[in-house]
């Protein structure tokens, strides 16, 4: 029997949870590059899709007033507690460069924006809390490109009043509510690829910092968490379906047979275990998968 698929959008609204913002406002950053057009009308809904692993899905999704739909998508916040528990993130891996700017193309708007999400939780396991601004910035920055800066500065505002206090509970929860804000700008703008596309890219950043941290220090019973095939099966799914336009810049192609490939990969014989040479293969794509879709298009 086939099940119903829901789309993707990114970590959806923190169900009862909210934290009142700090009067000042979120640093200011350069201008947005981008003005995201809305999808041409008549787009049809995907059917015949498997579903987003439930353990994947924030609370919120699951109440009557949201509930799950087309701009649902796994949460970042929740892949991140998928993966609590892993050996020290590789200080390499923890810090990574980004873009100076946030990038013409939609497509890479999208999945950077959702690493860029990733990367804040990163900093959080690691305790590099002094990464918050430069974080809080590019969101802003990010977010303003897609149209939801207004909604998204005073959760940036709140990180840096989190971190300051070493809050980290509530830091998480405000990166939780940036995901929410511009899904539910995206919504607004009838653009579920955008929104899918995000999860993807917070999703890639997570099984980068995972993979480093298991491949540094591997232990059987921890690594059980990476071997999960219906993540990339969903987003193959879902990349199979994007807007043709925003294929032009990124080589969605290639990005596809890197989650195929992941999806064998991750999946394991009726009562084998992971092995350190399958977290090692694992790894290895993963990192053709962050330069293939979070790297800077070349002009």
């Amino acid at each position: 029997m086939k099940r119903l698929y829901v789309l993707a959008a990114a970590v959806s609204v923190t169900g009862g949870m909210a934290f009142a913002a700090p009067k000042e406002n979120a640093p200011e950053k350069e201008e947005a590059v981008l003005d995201v057009q809305t999808p041409a009308p008549g787009k049809q809904d995907r059917q015949g899709q498997p579903a987003i692993p439930e353990r994947l899905l924030d609370d919120s999704h699951m109440n009557e007033e949201l509930g799950i739909n087309e701009f649902t998508a796994p949460s970042i916040r929740k892949i991140f507690e998928d993966l609590e528990g892993l050996p020290e993130i590789p200080e390499n891996v923890a810090l990574r460069a980004r873009p100076e700017r946030p990038p013409m193309d939609r497509c890479s708007l999208a999945l950077q924006l959702g690493g860029m999400m990733a990367d804040g939780f990163v900093i959080v396991q690691c305790g590099k809390m002094n990464e918050v601004k430069p974080i809080a910035l590019d969101l802003s920055s990010y977010a303003k490109a897609i149209g939801a800066g207004e909604r998204v500065n005073r959760h940036a505002a709140s990180l840096l009043k989190n971190a300051e206090d070493g809050d980290l509970s509530s830091f998480k929860n405000n990166l939780a509510l940036i995901q929410s804000d511009v899904e539910q700008e995206l919504a607004s703008l009838r653009d579920s690829d955008m929104a899918n596309l995000i999860g993807l890219g917070g999703w890639i950043r997570a099984l980068d910092a995972a993979t480093a941290a298991l491949d540094n220090k591997f232990a059987e019973d921890k690594a059980k968490v990476i071997f999960q095939p219906d993540v990339p099966e969903y987003f193959h799914y879902i990349l199979d379906g994007v807007e043709p336009e925003m294929k032009e810049r990124r080589d969605i192609a290639k990005i596809m047979n890197l989650l195929t490939t992941l999806q064998e990969q991750m999946t394991l014989a009726p009562d084998a275990k992971p092995a350190k040479a399958g977290v090692e293969a694992i790894r290895k794509t993963t990192l053709e998968l962050m330069k293939a879709a979070l790297a800077p298009v070349e002009s």
